[in-house]
């Protein structure tokens, strides 16, 4: 298994976020997420960590869960809490975005009146990247 796979990945999601944008702004926050998840698998794999076999503490525990384990000690180790911050937002938002959680309409219409939400998440992907030495 290469990790090259994450990496390119990772930027096929955040470049088609960037192509949808503005017709469709709660895609693109969903994108923004899951560039960011293939840019931790991608550091992960690199430092020779298989998160998911690691940080695994029960059988029916999600990816989900197992990455934000590691991404939490990632932080700690790296001594930035930048890192769990940007992750844990784009997390976030991508789940109101596919669930409607907590949003008064539709994920479209929320997003395309809430500009500072599609930015902020560009702007915590980038600094997602740079945490890993992208």
């Amino acid at each position: 298994m290469t990790c090259d796979r994450y990496l390119e990945q990772a930027k096929s999601n955040e470049k088609a976020a960037r192509s949808i944008e503005s017709n469709y702004p709660d895609w693109a926050i969903i994108m923004c997420f899951y560039a960011a998840l293939h840019w931790v698998e991608h550091y992960g794999c690199v430092k020779g960590c298989d998160i998911h076999q690691e940080y695994q503490e029960e059988d029916n525990e999600s990816r989900h869960t197992t990455r934000r384990r590691y991404v939490d000690d990632l932080t700690k180790r790296l001594g930035n809490s930048n890192l769990r911050v940007a992750y844990l937002y784009l997390e976030r938002e991508s789940r109101k975005a596919r669930y409607l959680q907590g949003l008064p309409t539709n994920a479209k219409m929320y997003y395309s009146e809430n500009k500072f939400a599609v930015r902020e998440s560009f702007q915590k992907l980038q600094q997602l990247k740079q945490l890993l030495g992208s």
